[in-house]
């Protein structure tokens, strides 16, 4: 595989906008030095501080004094390991002779320098000079004193070892030989030597925080800070030295541990020349320089400021806001927006470690056009070439780009091998174009494309694919979407979103198994609205359709379209008494090919009174809902495609609605004062009231009746929608008590116990709607209505939560009914996670059918005299059918399911993942995937198997059709070089869906 890869890339640009080099290290010499930053008519004044001794000097309009000659050398020069200006040694004097007077030391701020002579006051940046004199070079490094103590190490002969002497004490032992790590296998020499690497690590050390400290899969962003930048116009230039001197008051020249800084900017050589007539700085020997977002090392540096030019020799840099570091052997800056370089080389990885670098003979960035070229590049992944081209184009900034993007390839069981090679179009500045070509093996080209357009007021995305001739179905097949957001002032906006297939198996056959959906209908919506907070104001027209993809859903199993639907929300609070007012109305027009359509107008007004403190609350709620339907003929269905004779055209139900909810709340501290604990007591009552009123004449559109869990038993409807309103006269008693870390604010335990209590039996009900019946069965319109609720009490919910560390926490609840002693629903989740890198979840859930729905499924007469037509037909011999015994009916809402997911290390930042579903109750594993992933700072690679059920899930799905299944397997990869390109399939929100706690990496 590597050699195809190789291949194929030659021929590819590199990736546009997401991924492009980053070389600006030679900006900061422009704005190092102002043109002004030396008086050219000034010459120097100096004098020896009593105190420190060391040489002051100021430019002035007075005579020359000349700094006595010194004949000792000048200290040897050590790479500095850090911008703290205590890191530079001061050497004192013994013996000078007397300067000629001078006025005081130009200080180091402005306001200090308006109070200088006229000379100096008139530079638009302050200057401070200190000489200072050196001593001479001691030959024997073993006594030399001058250095901090501690080990001195340098690379031995071969470079595989380093030589270490030590200065000063050492508590732990005697001078010693430290060996490196050894680097493995490797085609190539390293791409920088030990002496850069040190380099490289010296020049980490002077960034205000560490570039690669949040590259890895840690949740966290990048340390922020106050850069500095703003403050070099208005900060002095502080230059200390050995030596200075001033020739014809044109050319200033430093000597020896040359230091220069201004705000954010520090720089430090052996030498520094400045000439004020031409403008031009020059640095030599060992040049450091660093700021908030850079850091260089150079061994010469000439700047020609007045023309925007620079040439620097073997160049190493640290750019940390990609972060990346690289070396050159000459950069060339030859104007303002262009710039050269020779003999590149660059990686995003952290010092120490070259996965990956990327090799250019030459390479020139134009910041006005955003383009960037190289030549005769070539990448090395783990010391082995990989990739060359003779020459590259790409983007140096966020300006969009023509060229191929990352490819992508895959294999699934049904389509075979995949493979898109996708390009970028950028047509003009609002609109582009992405062409998505892919192959299949098994099935053919599929051409695939996106459009996108972006004005002031919108911005659209239009995606077409289509498959010409599918070799398997012999047949087109087309995917077509339209997406548009759009604003039109501060409170009115639009959205659209349109999507249709050409046929239910689409997603199934044709995707990637990754994206691949859980949904049975695919939702095109589009709707303007005006929404006003501050006002309290709602106001949304909209239209929603759905395309059924599941092929086990027919009939009255589709919902229901609107065509259209308008809603009003008004909410207003008064501010001179605790009163809220709101207003919900709605109108739908429902359309469906084979039930009945209506149109619907619902409003319902409400005034609540919301009393709180903090002990507890009180909010009494009066509410009045009223619906009105006009009920239509059916849409497409053949006769009789009228309104059944039970129904009326037109339906009208008015109904109040009265809630109290109250609650209190009771805390008390536990333990001792360095551990102590908050424990609460949170009882609350919720009363409702409803009257009863026969709804059966109204058919059901958008109705359902929720799952009730502990959230629930709160609402003043059971039925979702508007259908269906309960009649209620119940109260709901509950109880919550929480074990709160009184330090770090963890729920150490939070226990929820609720439960209904009826007053009066409940007579509304919703018709039961059953799928996964034999053809033969007859089924009402509506689905067969349930018998009115007896029970005195609705089951008992307790839920337990608890974070019992740091790492681990859990949730539990159970469902127990009390009529029958029968469990009803229950679930356990585990999670335990160690930072980002150790994620472990178990988790356990349980659902089964209602005795009240199991009794009347069981009961063979409901069906009609199709059942019994039936089993008459039946030969001699053959056992009838009876619904007792039919596991699709009996368990089409049953649910007993375990779920494992998981992220563990393995070693060396290679971590296991994966996921497994598996079904109890038809004993077949409905989803599971294993892989690898390799994560660190510079490159990751991931490699996964999946096996997954198409077009099935457990609501809808048949135990036939779990039992032999519609499987197949999958096989993904994805490689990224961070900071350059990736291959393979992009797995972070597949992970992030599948694995509760994983975090996208956040470079």
């Amino acid at each position: 595989m590597a050699f195809g890869i190789l291949v194929y890339l030659q021929t590819v640009p590199l990736p546009i906008s997401r991924h492009r080099m980053h070389f600006c290290f030679i900006l900061f010499f422009f704005a190092f030095l102002p043109t002004t930053g030396f008086a050219e008519d000034a010459v120097w004044n100096c004098h020896q501080d009593k105190n420190s001794k060391e040489w002051v000097c100021t430019g002035e309009k007075a005579s020359p004094a000349a700094i006595p000659e010194e004949k000792d050398e000048p200290l040897a020069q050590q790479p500095p390991v850090s911008t703290t200006p205590a890191a530079q040694p001061e050497v004192k004097e013994t013996a000078v002779s007397e300067p000629a007077p001078a006025p005081a030391p130009v200080h180091e701020t402005v306001a200090e320098a308006e109070s200088q002579p006229k000379a100096i006051a008139e530079k638009k940046i302050p200057v401070k000079s200190t000489v200072r004199k050196a001593v001479p070079v001691k030959k024997n490094l073993q006594q030399e004193d001058t250095r901090q103590a501690g080990w001195h190490c340098k690379t031995a002969e071969g470079g595989q070892d380093w030589n270490c002497n030590l200065t000063g004490p050492d508590p732990k032992g005697q001078p010693h030989v430290v060996s490196t790590e050894a680097t493995g296998f490797s085609m190539l020499d390293p791409a920088f030597d030990a002496k850069q690497e040190q380099i490289f690590a010296n020049l980490r050390s002077n960034l205000k925080y560490d570039p690669w400290a949040h590259c890895s899969i840690e949740p966290g962003a990048a340390p922020v800070f106050t850069p500095r930048s703003p403050l070099r116009d208005v900060s002095p230039l502080d230059v200390n030295a050995d030596y200075g001197e001033v020739f014809e008051n044109e050319i200033s020249s430093y000597r020896g541990n040359v230091e220069i800084t201004r705000a954010d900017q520090h720089s430090f050589s052996n030498t520094a020349q400045y000439d004020t007539v031409s403008q031009t700085l020059d640095l030599q020997g060992e040049v450091y320089y660093s700021e908030d977002n850079l850091s260089i090392y150079s061994n010469s540096a000439s700047l020609k400021l007045a023309q925007d030019q620079a040439t620097l020799r073997n160049v190493e840099f640290i750019n940390p806001s990609a972060p990346l570091r690289g070396r050159a052997s000459a950069a060339y800056r030859e104007s303002k927006v262009l710039s050269r370089y020779k003999d590149v080389a660059y990686t995003t990885c952290p010092p120490g470690n070259t996965d990956w670098v990327l090799h250019a003979s030459d390479l020139k960035l134009n910041d006005a056009t955003g383009k960037g070229a190289v030549k005769n590049a070539w990448l090395e992944f783990k010391g082995t070439p990989v990739f060359y081209s003779p020459y590259l184009s790409f983007p140096v900034d966020n300006r969009r780009l023509s060229g191929f993007l990352a490819p992508t390839f895959g294999s699934t069981q049904l389509s075979g091998f995949h493979f898109s090679a996708p390009y970028y179009w950028n047509i003009a500045p609002n609109y582009d174009a992405t062409l998505r070509p892919r192959y299949f093996t098994k099935r053919g080209i599929m051409l695939a494309g996106d459009f996108r357009l972006l004005t002031p007021y919108s911005n659209s995305k239009l995606g077409l694919e289509f498959l010409p001739n599918d070799k398997l179905r012999d047949t087109s097949r087309f995917l077509g979407s339209l997406k548009n957001t759009s604003h039109f002032g501060p409170y009115v906006s639009s959205n659209m979103d349109l999507n249709y297939v050409s046929d239910k198996e689409y997603f199934g056959e044709l995707g990637n198994a990754l994206s691949f959906p859980n949904f049975s209908h695919i939702r095109s919506i589009a709707d303007l609205g005006y929404r006003n907070p501050g006002i309290g104001v709602s106001l949304v027209g909209r239209v929603e359709n759905y395309q059924t993809i599941d092929k086990t859903l027919t009939g009255y199993n589709r919902p229901y379209r609107r065509l259209p639907e308008i809603d009003l929300n008004l909410d207003h609070t008064f501010d001179f008494m605790p009163l809220t007012a709101n207003l919900d109305s709605e109108y739908v027009n429902f359309n469906h090919d084979d039930l009945v359509n209506a149109q619907r107008v619902n409003v319902k007004p409400s005034i609540s009174a919301p009393l709180q403190a903090e002990w507890g609350f009180l909010t009494p709620k009066v509410s009045v809902q009223h619906t009105d339907y006009q009920l239509t003929e059916k849409s497409f269905v053949p006769p009789p495609n009228v309104v059944p004779a039970s129904w009326s055209n037109t339906v009208t139900r008015t109904l109040p609605i009265f809630s109290l909810d109250s609650g209190l709340t009771f805390e008390r501290e536990l333990g001792k004062a360095d551990s102590s604990m908050k424990h609460t007591l949170e009882p609350r009552l919720f009363y409702l009231y409803i009257p009863k009123k026969d709804q059966n004449d109204i058919p059901l559109f958008d109705t359902s009746l929720y799952d009730i869990w502990f959230s629930n038993l709160f609402r003043e409807n059971r039925f979702s929608g508007t259908d269906r309103i309960q009649d209620a006269n119940q109260i709901t008693m509950a109880l919550t008590t929480r074990l709160i870390d009184s330090e770090t604010g963890l729920e150490k335990m939070k226990l929820n116990i609720g439960q209904i209590i009826y007053f009066r039996d409940r007579e509304v009900t919703a018709p039961l709607r059953i799928r996964n019946l034999p053809d033969f069965v007859t089924i009402p319109e509506q689905g067969f209505q349930m018998p009115v609720e007896t029970d005195r009490v609705s089951p008992l919910i307790a839920e337990l939560s608890s974070q019992f560390s740091d790492h681990w926490s859990g949730e539990t609840g159970i469902q127990w009914n009390p009529e029958n002693n029968d469990i009803v629903r229950g679930k356990a989740i585990l999670h335990f996670m160690n930072k980002a890198e150790k994620i472990l979840n178990l988790g356990f859930h349980y659902r089964r059918t209602d005795l009240v729905e199991r009794t009347l499924l069981a009961n063979s007469s409901i069906w009609g005299p199709s059942v019994q037509a039936y089993n008459a037909a039946l030969p001699s011999g053959t056992p009838s059918y009876n619904p007792l015994t039919d596991p699709n009916v009996l368990h089409s809402t049953d649910l007993v399911q375990s779920d494992i997911s998981f992220r563990w290390p393995l070693f060396n930042d290679w971590y296991a993942v994966g996921r497994w579903q598996y079904s109890w109750l038809y004993n077949k594993t409905q989803e599971t995937f294993l892989g690898v992933e390799k994560e660190n700072c510079c490159w990751r690679f991931r490699l996964i198997g999946r096996r997954y059920t198409n077009n099935i899930n457990t609501v809808n799905s048949s135990v036939q059709q779990l039992a032999e299944g519609t499987s197949q397997s999958g096989l993904f990869f994805q490689v990224e070089l961070k900071g350059l390109t990736g291959l393979g399939e992009s797995l972070d929100q597949f992970f992030e869906q599948s694995i509760f706690g994983y975090q996208k990496p956040t470079q």
